[in-house]
């Protein structure tokens, strides 16, 4: 909803713009009728559209207006590269593969998430009532055992809380900076690796393939959109070139680069046949990535349960621990 009040494009109408532009281009249509399209098949996105192909039509970088309705800096760099290499189409494919199974697991965490929320809500209910009709009886107890617990596992609460929405924050900017942040994070931080890796793997694969050297791809790179991830590493790796490091050693010291990419080099294999093993690379990665997010779904619910479980043993603690006491007084 706020994306949609602040004229951006949400998750699933991201989605369906890679889908329709896809399968637009692949039967023949030129992107600027693909874009004057949009409008009429989009009504309610109608003026957001309409004003898109119209900067197009003046002359406007397509990846710099996905990035001003709602794409993120990384996904416009993606796209203007391709645009300027030719493999657009393929690009689109790739994004459209990704959101997708962006989607899939939003999807599926919020199946995973109805349950231990419900549970949530009727446990806040329950202790807002012990603690106004029923701990009013023990407040002479001195235990407060059942207190400190509690007061424990909303600390925990708010801290997983602040974790949560530093996490999206970061993944909504998308920029070099903000990845290499989340590659640090506790749980997640594995799964943006890998996430990294096949970007960057998958953009260098096409790059090589469309006979682009080393040189070539770092200064292409660097001009591309300001702080996004291929600008950012474009220059850095350019930078580390001109003060005489070998691309092996750059290779390993880089965080979202990986040691694959040096056997690639080292085989000697011809530009072409380097791009197609970049892309295959680039696949496996991805499947990787499949699985880890997978498996991070399927924890999600795991630890909220035990979140759960210890603040209902707080609750049986804060209502006996004062019964017991009081009735030892007796």
């Amino acid at each position: 909803m706020s994306n949609f009040k602040k004229g951006k494009l949400t998750g699933q109408e991201q989605l369906a713009f890679f889908d329709y532009l896809q399968n637009s281009l692949a039967n023949g249509f030129s992107l600027s009728t693909s874009l004057e399209l949009m409008p009429i098949l989009w009504p309610k996105r109608r003026r957001l559209l309409a004003g898109l192909s119209q900067r197009m039509t003046l002359g406007s970088d397509l990846g710099q207006e996905m990035w001003q309705v709602g794409f993120s800096k990384t996904v416009a760099t993606q796209v203007e590269l391709a645009m300027q290499q030719g493999n657009l189409l393929d690009c689109l494919s790739q994004l459209a593969t990704l959101n997708r199974l962006k989607n899939e697991q939003v999807k599926k965490l919020k199946t995973e998430m109805s349950y231990p929320v419900v549970l949530v809500v009727m446990m806040v209910a329950l202790l807002v009532f012990m603690q106004t009709f029923v701990s009013s009886q023990f407040s002479s107890s001195n235990e407060h055992t059942g207190d400190v617990l509690l007061v424990g596992i909303l600390g925990l609460g708010l801290l997983f809380l602040y974790y949560f929405t530093q996490v999206l924050n970061l993944l909504r900017k998308q920029d070099y900076r903000s990845l290499k942040k989340l590659a640090h994070y506790p749980v997640i931080g594995v799964t943006v690796k890998v996430y990294v890796k096949y970007l960057l793997v998958y953009d260098i694969g096409l790059l090589v393939a469309s006979g682009f050297s080393l040189q070539k791809m770092c200064e292409y790179a660097a001009n591309q959109e300001k702080g996004s991830l291929q600008q950012y590493l474009g220059a850095k790796v350019n930078r580390q070139l001109a003060k005489g490091k070998s691309l092996q050693e750059i290779i390993k010291q880089e965080l979202f680069l990986p040691d694959e990419l040096v056997i690639l080099l080292e085989t000697g294999s011809t530009k072409g046949d380097l791009g197609n093993r970049c892309l295959l690379l680039g696949q496996t990665l991805f499947t990787d990535l499949t699985s880890k997010i997978e498996k991070l779904i399927v924890n999600v619910q795991p630890v909220c349960f035990i979140l759960i479980g210890l603040c209902i043993i707080g609750m049986y603690l804060k209502l006996l621990l004062p019964m017991y006491a009081m009735m030892q007084q007796i």
